[in-house]
C-alpha cells in the first residue's frame, strides 16, 4: 500500500482543492444572498421600482449556493458530519429568507405592480409598504440578523477545516 500513495497524492491534492473552493464559494453565495434579501427588505423604493431585476440577481445567486452548498456539504460528510449539517441548515435558513424577501416585495407594490405600469395613489402605495413591512419585512430583518450570526459562528468553525484542506491541497 505504501507504493501506491505517491499515485493518490496528485488525486487527494486536487479533492482538497475542490472541497476548500466549494466551502468558500460556499460562504460568498452566502454573503452574497444576505446582502441581496437584507437590500431588498430595507429598501423602500425597491417595492416602486421592478422588482424582477432585485429577484433575478437573488435566485441567480442561491444557483451558486446550492452548487457550492451541495460540493461543501460532501466534503465535510466524513471530515465533520455536524459542520455539514450546518451548512445545510444556514443553506434551508438563506432560502427561507429569499422567500420572505420575495412575499414582503410583492405585498410592498400594493394592488399595481410597477411591471403593469399602472399608476397608484402614493398615499396607498406607502400605506402597501407600511403593512408589507409589518407583516413580513420586521421579521425577515430580524431573521436575517440571528442568520448573519449563525453564519459567522459557522466560518469561524470552518476555519480550522479551510487550513486542513489548503495543506493538502499544496500537497503537504
Amino acid at each position: 500500500m505504501r507504493l501506491l500513495r505517491p499515485l493518490f497524492r496528485p488525486f487527494q491534492a486536487r479533492r482538497a482543492a475542490e472541497a476548500e473552493g466549494d466551502i468558500r464559494a460556499w460562504h460568498m453565495a452566502c454573503e452574497d444572498v444576505l446582502k441581496a434579501c437584507i437590500q431588498a427588505l430595507q429598501d423602500p423604493q425597491l417595492p416602486r421600482a421592478d422588482i424582477g431585476v432585485a429577484l433575478d440577481r437573488i435566485d441567480r445567486t442561491l444557483f451558486r449556493l446550492r452548487d457550492a452548498g451541495s460540493g461543501a456539504e460532501g466534503a465535510l460528510r466524513r471530515r465533520s458530519p455536524e459542520l455539514g449539517r450546518r451548512i445545510r441548515r444556514v443553506s434551508e435558513a438563506i432560502v427561507e429568507l429569499r422567500n420572505e424577501a420575495v412575499q414582503f416585495l410583492i405585498r410592498a407594490q400594493g394592488p399595481n405592480p410597477a411591471f403593469l405600469g399602472v399608476q397608484t395613489d402614493p398615499a396607498r402605495m406607502a400605506e402597501s409598504y407600511q403593512r408589507a413591512k409589518q407583516d413580513v419585512g420586521l421579521a425577515a430583518l430580524q431573521d436575517s440578523a440571528a442568520l448573519e450570526r449563525d453564519l459567522r459562528q459557522l466560518w469561524t468553525d470552518l476555519q480550522p477545516i479551510l487550513r486542513e484542506l489548503a495543506r493538502s491541497a499544496g500537497g503537504t
